[in-house]
């Protein structure tokens, strides 16, 4: 038999209490385990909403603590995105290519995206090619024909993220090829 009065009202305000309780918690624990993630590495928004939905079944607070923590600015996906360029692009040498296929992985909202990567447009995608492929000659052995060091270069370059246009003519002018004219 249920009841109706006081008693029931107060039982009902007690489980309410209780659930807001546990929800506050469960959302503190999320934040915690956000914020340790992300001390280790940047992270995308959807990263972390991925391990949160990994370890915490419900939603609610899945979404309350990675607004919580996009507040505390512990998650900001431009950031990322800014950051990742700066570093894959500017200082490790990627291409346009690679950048934007990581960062699509990296599920970055495509604005974003193309924002960060509009900073690589005062980059010369020419020098930073040649100077990487200038780089990765002098690690080949000496002994290897002008073909074999273009090939390697080419496919060197692709891997990085440059289009097969600008890595076939880096690897031909950085191998000697073009005064031997034995490329394909």
């Amino acid at each position: 038999m249920r009841t109706t009065g006081p008693v029931a009202r107060a039982e009902q305000t007690t489980s309410a209490v209780t659930s807001a309780t546990d929800d506050v918690k469960a959302i503190t624990k999320a934040v915690a385990y956000g914020l340790r993630s992300t001390q280790s590495r940047p992270q995308t928004v959807a990263e972390i909403t991925a391990k949160l939905n990994g370890r915490f079944d419900d939603g609610a607070v899945v979404a309350a603590a990675v607004e919580q923590l996009e507040s505390l600015g512990a998650l900001d996906d431009v950031t990322f995105a800014r950051m990742w360029v700066e570093d894959r692009g500017h200082r490790r040498g990627y291409g346009l290519t690679r950048l934007r296929q990581e960062l699509r992985r990296r599920q970055v909202p495509e604005d974003i995206a193309q924002a960060a990567l509009a900073s690589l447009g005062e980059r010369d995608e020419l020098m930073t090619a040649s100077d990487l492929a200038r780089r990765r000659a002098a690690t080949l052995p000496a002994a290897l024909e002008p073909a074999a060091v273009a090939r390697r270069l080419h496919a060197y370059l692709v891997r990085r993220g440059y289009n097969q246009g600008l890595a076939n003519k880096v690897a031909i002018n950085v191998s000697g090829l073009a005064r031997h004219r034995e490329w394909d």
